[in-house]
């Protein structure tokens, strides 16, 4: 079974797109594609039950998604930077190459680059400019209160 990665927050725009979802295949390419062209991550943060009282300068952690229970955030500061890099990847000669070589290392069983990927880039740069948001590798019933935009 493949692994989806479902992002979601708080819209605060009218019609504003409030989730997304990707393999878990294509949300490391995110990542790579991102930090080859200057993003910089500044870590992510669990999402914490409202019940316990607010950390002044939670600890960081890594991208990877955890479980349905284990919501990670990365605050607005973050996705738009992750999103300006990947604006940057697009406009090199070398993107298209590049994306086919990562995508192939990813993907060991010789499936091909499909050709929706340059789309789901797009979809996921314009999203990640829309703030900040949660996510993990289960299927968010509803996003955590806490999920809006920073």
């Amino acid at each position: 079974m493949k692994k989806i990665v479902e992002m979601a927050r708080n819209s605060t725009e009218a019609n504003g797109r409030d989730r997304f979802s990707c393999s878990i295949a294509v949300w490391e390419l995110l990542q790579e594609l991102g930090l080859a062209f200057g993003w910089r991550q500044h870590g992510t943060t669990y999402v914490a039950p409202p019940s316990l009282k607010k950390l002044d300068a939670p600890a960081r952690h890594n991208y990877q998604p955890g479980d349905a229970l284990d919501y990670k955030r990365l605050d607005a500061e973050d996705a738009m930077a992750w999103a300006g890099a990947l604006d940057s990847a697009k406009q090199s000669p070398h993107f298209s190459a590049m994306l086919e070589e990562c995508w192939t290392r990813r993907v060991p069983d010789g499936t091909a680059c499909p050709p929706t990927l340059h789309s789901l880039i797009l979809e996921f740069t314009e999203y990640a400019y829309g703030g900040g948001f949660v996510f993990a590798n289960a299927r968010l019933q509803q996003p955590p209160a806490t999920a809006g935009r920073e």
